[in-house]
């Protein structure tokens, strides 16, 4: 590790973590072109075309959903004053704890044939069987649009409710003074203002859209993710899954494209002038009853549904066998989080040292390059890691048959060693991002007060690099240690037999239409995952005081 500020760092120790964390998408690559001449063992040629169809549709669709709840909401509470506006004001932050795959099995859970809502139907008008009346299927395209916007809707609220607290009052006063009403300024000047919030905050919805499995697999949507999940597990076709792999990087690339480029766009919007804070127009009668509405019935449908059905499924099967399901299961899932959030938080710390403002802009793009992973679906990476594992596990063995007579086995990719590369290259971004800030915040200051009193290397990390990034080192231990709670995907693909997270033992009961009997370890999900949001909460608080 080099020391910050005693010139620029060796380009071998940033370059290095490239192709480390960038393996799966060189190997996919390689994979995709080596098929083309394969012909049937390579992608169908009617496989692309539909999963291409069905992924862009579902995209537009949670987009246009997430940036027109997510607009309306974070302009209400930013504009408009209203019974419970400071309430909702955090609170609309909460679906983000809801992980895609969790929203869409306790809304079937609600809305199927057994659940309470069509139960009440029956009740109330006598009918006995899907014959005697009608309701709608929640298992459609559709069905996987409305539910995946009603949980990513947050994506572009947080972006938008930003945007617009960076915005002076002046201009909103202006528009009113020229005799605008509320709506047309939102249309004349709001709306437009802020395209870039909203490109942002959609472009993020989309790529978890892309990212997700359990969901658009319960909902029967033939998406790029389900696809190649299908093509390898199934059919055992790794080039064509390689294949389709590659096309959703290109897909993501265009999306991070269109997200570099709405934040470009920013430096036309106008900054807020400190002077005149934005100005809330106080809601009376019918018009504060619908902005309290629409927010309560947005937290309702986003976060209250499926966080009171999950503790309503798991109250009502609260068995000792559930319980111990829910320890084995958690207790594997905290020991591998854990283990993840340590190894990721190191190498984080090692990128953030590696592109500081001393270092050389090659070694800073470098360790743009390596923190690319977040993007990438966690199923491309999985897939990616899966064969290049498998060869060095093979040469290994072969070496140490060839000189001990002893074969250790698949010491990588049939171990927890696999998840935690994947973890790590996946999240790495997030702990990479946290310290990276902190560096900056604090400066170099301490660090060259130490060397002029002899303090350097390895004593200069200990003593004054790690005190000082403390807090920042638990914030990024914090949220990969969430991510990958969470984390399905890449933890189906490649964990050991016999090695059951919480995602995984919900994803097993939902696909065998059991998923009650997971709600408890769904429910332990959520609860993890409200830990980033409440301390997100908590510092914004605080910021703003």
């Amino acid at each position: 590790m080099f020391r910050t500020g005693e010139g620029k760092p060796p380009p071998v120790s940033a370059f290095l973590l490239v192709p480390v964390m960038g393996l799966p998408i060189l190997w996919l690559t390689f994979a995709a072109i080596g098929a083309l001449p394969e012909g049937s063992n390579g992608l169908a040629t009617h496989m692309l075309p539909t999963a291409l169809k069905e992924t862009g549709l579902l995209m537009l669709w949670v987009g246009a959903i997430t940036g027109m709840l997510g607009l309306l909401a974070a302009w209400l509470v930013t504009h408009f004053d209203f019974p419970g506006r400071r309430l909702f004001e955090w609170a609309l932050v909460l679906p983000l704890a809801i992980p895609t795959y969790l929203g869409a099995y306790t809304y079937v859970e609600f809305l199927d044939f057994t659940g309470p809502l069509q139960q009440l139907v029956r009740a109330l008008s006598g009918a006995e069987t899907l014959k005697d009346y009608w309701f709608p299927n929640i298992r459609t395209d559709t069905g996987a649009a409305i539910v995946l916007g009603l949980v990513l809707y947050p994506y572009v609220y947080v972006a938008c409710r930003a945007f617009f607290l960076m915005q002076s009052g002046s201009i909103g006063s202006a528009a009113r003074t020229l005799g605008a009403s509320g709506w047309r300024a939102f249309f004349s000047v709001t709306l437009p203002l802020s395209r870039p919030a909203i490109v942002v905050g959609m472009t993020l919805a989309m790529m978890e859209v892309v990212n997700d499995l359990g969901a658009v697999q319960y909902f029967g949507v033939n998406s790029l993710t389900a696809v190649i999940y299908t093509t390898w597990i199934n059919r055992s076709d790794f080039g064509g899954a390689a294949q389709l792999a590659v096309t959703i990087v290109l897909i993501i690339a265009l999306l991070i494209l269109a997200e570099q480029r709405a934040r470009h766009d920013r430096v036309y919007a106008v900054h807020r002038d400190s002077r005149v804070a934005p100005v809330l127009e106080r809601l009376v009668g019918g018009e504060a009853w619908l902005a309290l509405g629409f927010c309560a019935l947005l937290l309702l449908l986003g976060f209250g549904l499926p966080f009171g059905q999950l503790v309503f499924l798991a109250l009502r099967n609260l068995r000792p066998e559930t319980l111990d399901l829910t320890l084995s299961a958690g207790l594997t899932t905290i020991t591998l989080a854990g283990t993840g959030a340590l190894l990721t938080v190191i190498i984080g710390l090692f990128a953030a040292r590696q592109s500081s403002p001393r270092a050389s802009m090659g070694a800073r793009a470098a360790i743009k390059l390596a923190t690319l992973g977040y993007a990438i679906p966690g199923t491309v990476l999985a897939l990616g890691l899966l064969q290049p594992l498998g060869t060095i596990d093979r040469w290994f063995n072969g070496v140490t048959v060839s000189l001990f007579d002893w074969r250790p086995g698949l010491i990588l990719s049939g171990s927890i060693a696999a998840l935690l590369y994947v973890y790590s290259i996946r999240f790495l971004a997030v702990s990479h991002s946290t310290l990276d800030a902190a560096m900056k915040k604090r400066g170099d200051t301490m660090l060259d007060a130490g060397r002029v009193l002899g303090v350097k290397g390895w004593s200069l990390l200990w003593r004054v690099d790690l005190p000082t990034l403390t807090p920042a080192i638990l914030s990024a231990a914090t949220l990969v240690f969430v991510e990958i709670v969470k984390e399905l995907p890449a933890t189906l693909l490649l964990r050991p037999l016999g090695v059951e997270t919480l995602a995984t033992v919900v994803y097993a009961r939902a696909n065998v239409s059991l998923f009650a009997e997971a709600a408890l370890p769904a429910l332990s999900i959520v609860l993890v995952g409200l830990v980033p949001v409440i301390l997100a909460t908590s510092w914004s608080g605080r910021r703003n005081a």
